[in-house]
Formats: structure tokens, sequence, C-alpha cells
């Protein structure tokens, strides 16, 4: 699999365009099923895949998504919460 320091697989395009990113390929990228690649093409054709870094507006995102935004109404933990007595 391995020439020269070059790894190389091979994928097969389904009828609907879509490949699977072998494991081998997730492992050396350190990718999971949530991250995103980044697919760089150079003029000769070379394709280069790398791990995309979400950029800020994209954690804010995936954030306000998750906990809210400053208009969200705060959770009504009712009475207790802060109560002294424990059950």
């Amino acid at each position: 699999m391995s020439t020269n320091n070059v790894t190389k697989v091979s994928s097969k395009i389904t009828s609907k365009h879509q490949v699977t990113i072998p494991k081998i390929v997730r492992d050396l990228l350190e990718v999971d099923s949530t991250d995103n690649i980044e697919w760089q093409i150079e003029p000769n054709g070379k394709v280069t895949i790398v791990r995309s870094n979400p950029d800020l507006w994209q954690l804010v995102d995936e954030q306000e998504k998750k906990f809210g935004n400053l208009s969200t109404t705060e959770v009504d933990w009712s009475k207790d919460v802060e109560s002294e007595d424990f059950d």
C-alpha cells in the first residue's frame, strides 16, 4: 500500500457521485463523521485532501444552535434549585 512514503488507496464513485473516504485516510487526517475536509485542486489535476478547520462564524453558529443566543429566554429551573434544603 505504501511506496516511498506515499500511501495509495482507491475509492469508487457511486451513481450519485459520492465517495466513501477509506478508513486509512480518515485515520491519517484524524477526521470524524462531523468534521469537514477541504479539497485542494492544482492546475495539473493533483488533488490534496486536508482537514478543514471551521472559521469563527461556523463555530458561533454551532454554539448558538446548541446553547441559544442572548435573546434566548432563560430556563426556569424552579425555586428549589438554589434551595439549601437537600432531599
